[in-house]
């Protein structure tokens, strides 16, 4: 299930490149509205409550869930398809430790290992790496970094949410608070004076796909839906540190994303430090089936 929602989540990395002209706070609004009409039509259908059984812990993961997707966004904005999510892939390390540190899960000493080839891996796909010197590469900024490690550590903590949800709420339901709490905290932005919204584009012709920007708004929430459906789904039904190693199949989709729609180029480096990425990943994955027989 969670390569699924890790493919789901490379189509929606894409609808949000595709639409990096307005602001992210706006882009993640218009992504909750349409979120919040397919969770409610599936409840609905399914005669669930949409209030569920436990509000704090459902708020909490929309709380966690939002703030991670805002900063996340903008490092899709700030830099390249790949580095930005590469760096976002470290949330899933943070999830498996914050789930040791909750106690609900045990981790092998070797598996800190695995995380640290994950960790290295991440450096150097940002890094241009000479005999002399390690620097950033060209489109990566600071700022960039710090937004996309602030995703990747609110997504930690979104995840362990999601896993203490397990068999208490419907997966439609922890799906649906997300852009619950999304919307109130996204219009801060414009009411704060801290980002300009425009109303989204519908291009000349309505087959000028590029761009119409209402197109990329509902692609975006549809893929987000279908992501967090699967993904809430894979974390409640197995081990968090097994999901968060697969989860790691997105930087395949998000690096052939980039090199075949967006014109992104990587040096031997980067491809390495993908490599120890999914190394790392794979390692995690072994460790696990052994330890689960």
């Amino acid at each position: 299930m969670m390569l699924i929602a890790s493919l789901a989540f490379g189509f929606m990395n894409v609808t949000v490149k595709m639409i990096s002209g307005m602001h992210v706070s706006e882009i993640v609004f218009f992504r909750a509205i349409v979120q919040i009409i397919i969770a409610s039509v599936i409840l609905f259908k399914q005669n669930e409550s949409p209030l569920g059984k436990n509000p704090k812990m459902l708020f909490m993961r929309g709380l966690f869930g939002s703030l991670g997707l805002l900063c996340y966004f903008y490092s899709l904005q700030l830099m390249p398809l790949s580095n930005a999510l590469v760096i976002h892939y470290i949330s899933p390390i943070l999830t498996t430790i914050l789930a040791m540190l909750m106690g609900d899960e045990r981790v092998q000493p070797i598996q800190w290992f695995f995380f640290l080839i994950c960790f290295v891996g991440v450096i150097v796909v940002n890094s241009e790496i000479s005999l002399n010197q390690i620097q950033l590469l060209q489109g990566v900024t600071p700022f960039g970094i710090l937004m996309g490690l602030g995703g990747a550590f609110f997504s930690a903590f979104a995840y362990n949410t999601i896993r203490r949800l397990k068999g208490i709420e419907n997966p439609n339901v922890v799906v649906l608070y997300f852009p619950l709490v999304t919307i109130p905290i996204s219009l801060i932005f414009p009411l704060g004076g801290w980002g300009t919204w425009h109303w989204p584009k519908m291009g000349d012709y309505w087959w000028q796909i590029a761009s119409n920007e209402w197109i990329w708004l509902i692609l975006t929430g549809v893929f987000t839906q279908v992501g967090q459906f699967f993904m809430t789904r894979a974390y409640q039904e197995a081990e968090t540190k097994l999901v968060s190693a697969i989860s790691y199949a997105g930087i395949i989709w998000g690096t052939a994303f980039g090199l075949f729609l967006f014109d992104e180029s990587y040096n031997g480096f980067q491809y390495m430090g993908m490599v120890l990425v999914i190394l790392g990943m794979v390692l995690n994955v072994q460790i696990n089936k052994q330890t689960s027989k």
